[in-house]
C-alpha cells in the first residue's frame, strides 16, 4: 500500500510525463493546438494513472493505458492522424522509463545502496524526479533550437545506450542479468527507432519538396501562359490601331456618341490588362498579383492591397511566386460561392527590419479542417491539391521563416514569415 506522499509524487510525476510526452509531439510533428487545453488533459490522465498505480497492476499495462489516453489527447486536441504520434509516444515512454532505471541505478551507485532499484520507495521516487528536471532541461533546449530537436533527441538516445552499457559493467551494486539485458535491447532499439523516425522525415521532406517543384513548373508555366495570351491579344490591337481610329471617327462624325464611348470602352479593357500596376517591383510577382486581382473582380470578390517590399533582396522571384501564388489561389477558393459580406482578400507585405512578413485575410464561412497541421483540400483529387500550404510552408523554410494561420469571426489569416538579406548591386 503506497503512502500519501507516494500518492501525490506519482501524481505530479505522471502529470509532467503526459505532458512532456504531448509536448514532444506537437513540436516534433509541429502541431497547433491549445497548450492550456493539453495541460488540463494532462492532469486528468495523471490523475487516472496513479489511481492505476494504486492498484496490483503490472507496470506494462499501465505503460499501455498511458499511450491510449495520449493517443486520445492528441486526435481530441489536434484531429491528426495516429500513426506517427503512436510511434513517437511509445518511444517516448520506453525512454522515460529506461531514463529512470538508469537515474535509479545510477543513485544506488553513488550511495551504495540497491533500494533506489525498489519502484515502491521514496528512494526510487527521488529518481524519477531528478529525470523530470532533466525533462524539463531537454524540453527548454528544444524549444530554443528549433531546427536541432532531432538532434537533441539523437542525444538523449546515444546517452541512454552508453548509460547502460556502464551499468552493464559496474559490480557495485546487483542488477538482475534479464533487466540489464531487457534494458540494452530497449536502448538500441531507441537508436533504432531515432534513426528511422528521421528517415522517415527526410523521406516526407523530399516528396513534399518534389511537389513543390510540380506547383511551381505548373503555377510558372500558366502564369507565363496567361501573360503571352495577353501580349498577343494587344499586339493585335496595336497592329488594328488604325483601324480603329478610323472607326471612332466615323462615330464622332456622325455624332453617335453613346457608341463611340462603348467602341473605348471595349479597347480600354485589354489595353489595361497589359499595363499592371507596380506591386513589388519584379516582373512576374507584379503579373502574378495583377492577374488575381484581375480573376477577383471577374467574380465579384474585393480585393485590398497594402504592399512595401524591399528591392534588392536574396528572396527569389520564383520562390514569391510559388508563395503568393498558392495564398491566393487558397483565399479565391476560400470565397468562392459564399455571402457577399464574406467575398473579399485583403493582402499585406510589410518589412520588419530584415524580416518579410506576408499577411493574407479572406472571408471563409466555416473553420478550415486542420489535419496534422496542414489545411485538407475540399476538392475531390486530393492527390493534386491540397498542396498549397505545404508548399508555401517548405518555401518559407528556406528563408529561415514561419507559417501560422488563424480563424475567427469568418476570417480565415495566413500569416508567413521570411528572413533575408539585402543584396549589393553595383
Amino acid at each position: 500500500m503506497m503512502g500519501w506522499y507516494q500518492i501525490i509524487s506519482f501524481l505530479f510525476t505522471n502529470g509532467l510525463r503526459i505532458f512532456f510526452g504531448l509536448y514532444l509531439v506537437m513540436a516534433v510533428l509541429r502541431l497547433s493546438g491549445d497548450r492550456k487545453k493539453a495541460g488540463v488533459l494532462s492532469a486528468c490522465a495523471a490523475v487516472f494513472i496513479t489511481l492505476l498505480s494504486c492498484l496490483p497492476i503490472p507496470q506494462i499495462y499501465i505503460a499501455g493505458a498511458e499511450i491510449v489516453i495520449m493517443m486520445l489527447i492528441i486526435r481530441h486536441l489536434f484531429r491528426a492522424e495516429l500513426r506517427m504520434p503512436l510511434f513517437l509516444t511509445f518511444f517516448y515512454e520506453i525512454t522515460v522509463a529506461l531514463w529512470e532505471f538508469i537515474i535509479s541505478a545510477g543513485l544506488g551507485i553513488i550511495f551504495r545502496s540497491e533500494d533506489f532499484l525498489d519502484r515502491h520507495t521514496l528512494k526510487y521516487m527521488a529518481a524519477v524526479w531528478i529525470v523530470r528536471a532533466l525533462m524539463l532541461g531537454i524540453a527548454f533546449l528544444a524549444l530554443k533550437a528549433r531546427e536541432g530537436r532531432t538532434r537533441v533527441i539523437s542525444a538523449v538516445a546515444v546517452a541512454g545506450l552508453f548509460g547502460v552499457i556502464f551499468l552493464s559493467g559496474q559490480s557495485i551494486i546487483t542488477i538482475d542479468d534479464e533487466q540489464m539485458t531487457t534494458w540494452i535491447i530497449f536502448s538500441m532499439l531507441i537508436l533504432v527507432a531515432v534513426l528511422f523516425f528521421y528517415l522517415s522525415r527526410q523521406y516526407e521532406m523530399e516528396k513534399k519538396i518534389a511537389h513543390l517543384e510540380k506547383e511551381k513548373n505548373a503555377l510558372l508555366t500558366r502564369d507565363y501562359q496567361l501573360l503571352k495570351n495577353t501580349y498577343a491579344a494587344n499586339a493585335r490591337l496595336f497592329h488594328d490601331f488604325h483601324n480603329h481610329i478610323e472607326a471612332l471617327h466615323r462615330y464622332l462624325e456622325k455624332d453617335r456618341t453613346a457608341e463611340a464611348v462603348q467602341y473605348l470602352e471595349n479597347l480600354r479593357s485589354p489595353i489595361e490588362a497589359v499595363t499592371q500596376p507596380v506591386w513589388v517591383g519584379d516582373e512576374a510577382v507584379d503579373y502574378l498579383i495583377s492577374s488575381k486581382i484581375t480573376l477577383a473582380a471577374s467574380r465579384d470578390i474585393q480585393v485590398n492591397c497594402n504592399i512595401e517590399y524591399p528591392q534588392h533582396t536574396n528572396i527569389r522571384s520564383v520562390d514569391l511566386v510559388a508563395i503568393l501564388g498558392n495564398l491566393l489561389d487558397n483565399a479565391l477558393e476560400a470565397v468562392e460561392g459564399i455571402e457577399e459580406n464574406l467575398r473579399f482578400i485583403n493582402l499585406t507585405i510589410r518589412r520588419i527590419n530584415e524580416m518579410l512578413i506576408i499577411k493574407l485575410e479572406n472571408g471563409c464561412k466555416a473553420a478550415p479542417v486542420i489535419t496534422a497541421g496542414e489545411l485538407k483540400t475540399t476538392k475531390q483529387d486530393t492527390d493534386l491539391h491540397g498542396w498549397g500550404l505545404k508548399s508555401v510552408r517548405t518555401t518559407a523554410e528556406h528563408y529561415d521563416g514561419t507559417v501560422e494561420t488563424e480563424y475567427g469571426g469568418g476570417r480565415f489569416c495566413t500569416v508567413v514569415t521570411l528572413s533575408y538579406e539585402p543584396v549589393k548591386t553595383e
